[in-house]
């Protein structure tokens, strides 16, 4: 029977180049971890609920003995009178609340991480018989824009859920005003606003995302990890150029630093088995260039908006349409020949089973972030960097285990270094927050 063969292009045969890995593949890895920190999560947040309601029982309970006289609630007698002390459980169910975050974004992060690599590189289509596709879905631009069309989707049914649920509480007249101010609901950016602050933000984040997608198809996944982190570097860079934030000796210091990690880590890839990908490296170094101006441009955008820095579903109502916009046309123009010519290779299957990967790849992006903002608004930013690099070290121990990524000592002490510089700018910036208040 006759063979079809798609022409190979750089990525293909690059694809071709490691098949031999996908007989090696320990998907197990994955799935454990995520099963395990999101059993993890999902019983921190069970245990926090628990406490919550038995405190809330407990205070109002000593609340109708207090009414009637018998003792002051959630207080000792001492020799100066009545002195109030905090219950144990509302502490516990913080601390299991954040317990519950951490676990959840750990869990959709780092499996969103993995799971992109091996959709985008490993994965084998159903095709139709006597026909040969190489593995992987090589088409970054395209996942990423159906990716960003989900967080559209999900944004905007949730802005409209919280509207619903505003305009019924306000019609009932039970809503308190401090209730009816909890309910986030976006107000409409002038068109101006919208060009300068929404579009440009949007258009950035969707370039970080396509660009670090297109950077999974020629790097391990602990290299663009090591490498994707020197998105702080940029972000010092473009907030110093916008003058978001002071020159400063010890910014300058820092991005040293980074750099000397980055370089670190290029060394360490260079020795890996299947070579160093310098395609790879430059997409992943835009990535992070982007990155940096994306985070920039968002804080100009909470600055502008405060509904925006209250609650992450709003930025990603404002911007996600634009970073649709962005793509689209490039998805058409460049990847839409090839994966037309495709889908007329793998099966029916194939090309619902990959349209549905991509779809649900962007709900998992659209929880992550929330559990990363919440994660944010329960602790401070340098407990979330500290998160963030207890992250950063399990996705690449999780990529030598499932993708057999080689972990040289260079990459460590790349990683290490990069994760010292870090979390040395999130305490100092801490420190400096802590002295202005």
């Amino acid at each position: 029977m006759a063979t079809t063969n798609i022409t190979l292009t750089t990525t293909t045969r690059m694809a071709l180049a490691r098949t031999p890995i996908l007989e090696e593949l320990h998907l197990w890895a994955l799935l454990g971890y995520t099963c395990v920190t999101g059993t993890l999560a999902l019983i921190c947040l069970l245990c926090a609920h628990q406490l919550q309601k038995a405190h809330d029982r407990e205070a109002a309970r000593e609340a109708r003995e207090a009414r009637r006289g018998d003792y002051a609630p959630w207080s000792v007698v001492t020799e100066n009178g009545a002195k109030s002390t905090s219950p144990w459980r509302p502490r516990a169910a913080t601390y299991a609340r954040i317990a519950a975050y951490a676990f959840a974004w750990w869990a959709l992060s780092v499996s969103f991480t993995l799971v992109n690599k091996y959709f985008l590189y490993y994965w084998k289509p159903p095709t139709k018989p006597g026909v040969f596709v190489p593995p992987g879905f090589p088409f970054a631009v395209t996942t990423t824009t159906l990716h960003l069309t989900m967080k559209v989707v999900l944004s905007t049914l949730t802005i409209r859920w919280r509207q619903y649920r505003l305009a019924k509480r306000l019609a009932s007249d039970e809503a308190s005003a401090e209730e009816a101010n909890s309910i986030v609901v976006p107000e409409q950016l002038s068109s101006s606003a919208r060009w300068k602050y929404a579009y440009s933000t949007g258009a950035t984040t969707a370039l970080d995302i396509a660009t670090s997608n297109l950077a999974l198809l020629f790097v391990t996944v602990s290299f663009y990890t090591v490498a994707k982190t020197t998105t702080l570097a940029w972000t010092l860079i473009w907030a110093t150029l916008f003058k978001l934030e002071p020159c400063r000796l010890r910014t300058f210091f820092i991005v040293l630093l980074i750099v000397g990690g980055l370089i670190l880590a290029t060394e360490g890839e260079r020795h890996q088995t299947y070579g160093f990908s310098v395609v790879g490296t430059i997409l992943v170094l835009v990535a992070a260039c982007l990155g940096g101006a994306r985070w920039c441009l968002t804080q100009a955008l909470f600055a502008h908006d405060t509904a925006c820095a209250e609650d992450p579903v709003v930025v990603v109502y404002h911007v996600s349409p634009a970073g649709v916009l962005t793509l689209l046309p490039i998805a058409l123009l460049w990847e839409f020949p090839r994966l037309w010519f495709w889908a007329k290779l793998v099966s029916t299957e194939g090309v619902v089973a990959a349209f549905s990967f991509a779809c649900a790849a962007g709900c998992i992006a659209y929880l992550m972030l929330l559990a990363e903002v919440k994660l944010l608004h329960e602790t401070s930013s340098l407990s979330l960097s500290v998160g963030g690099a207890l992250k950063d070290v399990s996705q690449i121990a999780l990529a030598s285990v499932t993708f057999g990524d080689e972990i040289t000592v260079a990459s460590a002490a790349g990683l290490a270094l990069v994760i010292a510089a870090s979390l040395a700018y999130a305490k100092s910036r801490s420190g400096r927050r802590r002295a202005a208040s």
